[in-house]
C-alpha cells in the first residue's frame, strides 16, 4: 500500500487485516475457536443453535466496528503530550510566519482501549464482553515541521506499529507488528492544527474515539 492508494485514514482494521471484507466472519470464527462465544455462557445455553450463532455474529459485528480506530488520531494524541512538540507549536503560533523543526528521536507512543459489549436477554445483562485494543508506535528519527502552531510536514524516520486485539484476556488471532510509511498513518494533505487558544489539541476525527476512551 502506498500513500497514493490510501483514500481513508489508516484504521486498526486495515492495519490488522488488510483490505479483506470478511472481518466479521474472521472475528466470529475466532470467538468460537477461542471458547469465548455465547455458546459458553450459562445464561444462553438454552437458546437454539441458530439463535446462538446470531448472537455470536452480532458480537463480532460490534467488535468489527471497534476496529474503525484511526491510528493517525491515536499517534497525534500521543504527540500532543510530547513536550518539545507542544512547545514548538506554542512558539510558532505566537510568532506568525515562524517555523521550527522538531526531531523526535527514538520514542514510543502507546495507547490501550477497553471497549465493551453488553449481552442482554430479556433486558437483563447476562455477560459483558470486555475487549482490549493495544496499539504501540515505535518511532525513530522523525522530523516534525511546525509552522504557525500547525504540523505541516513529517520528514524521514521510521515507524513500527504493533497492534493486538484481545477479548477477556485471550488473543483473537488479531495481532500484527509491521513497519509502516508514516505518511500512511498521518496523512498531511493539509496542516494539522496543534494549538487552539494556546493548548495542544489533536483535531479531525478524535471525537470518534469516544467509544474507546481517551488514551
Amino acid at each position: 500500500m502506498s500513500p497514493a492508494d490510501l483514500t481513508e485514514p489508516l484504521s486498526a482494521r486495515v492495519f490488522l487485516l488488510g483490505d479483506t471484507t470478511d472481518t466479521v466472519e474472521i472475528l466470529a470464527r475466532s470467538l468460537s475457536e477461542q471458547g469465548l462465544s455465547p455458546f459458553t455462557i450459562q445464561g444462553l445455553r438454552n437458546l437454539s443453535g441458530s439463535a446462538l450463532q446470531a448472537v455470536n455474529h452480532e458480537i463480532a459485528t460490534v467488535a468489527d466496528g471497534l476496529l474503525d480506530l484511526d491510528l493517525g488520531d491515536v499517534l497525534m494524541s500521543g504527540w500532543c503530550k510530547y513536550t518539545e512538540l507542544a512547545q514548538a507549536a506554542d512558539r510558532t503560533f505566537a510568532s506568525p510566519g515562524s517555523e521550527e523543526v522538531v526531531v523526535l528521536a527514538t520514542h514510543r507512543v502507546s495507547s490501550t482501549h477497553h471497549p465493551s459489549v453488553e449481552l442482554l436477554v430479556d433486558d437483563v445483562t447476562v455477560h459483558t464482553f470486555v475487549f482490549e485494543l493495544k496499539v504501540v508506535f515505535d518511532l525513530t528519527r522523525v522530523a516534525a515541521v511546525i509552522r504557525g502552531g500547525d504540523l505541516v510536514a513529517l520528514r524521514g524516520g521510521e515507524c513500527v506499529i504493533t497492534a493486538t486485539l484481545t477479548l477477556e484476556g485471550t488473543p483473537l488471532e488479531l495481532s500484527r507488528k509491521g513497519r509502516v510509511d508514516l505518511t500512511l498513518v498521518v496523512a498531511l494533505r493539509r496542516p494539522i492544527p496543534l494549538v487552539r487558544r494556546g493548548h495542544c489539541t489533536p483535531t479531525s476525527r478524535l471525537d470518534r474515539l469516544a467509544p474507546f476512551g481517551r488514551p
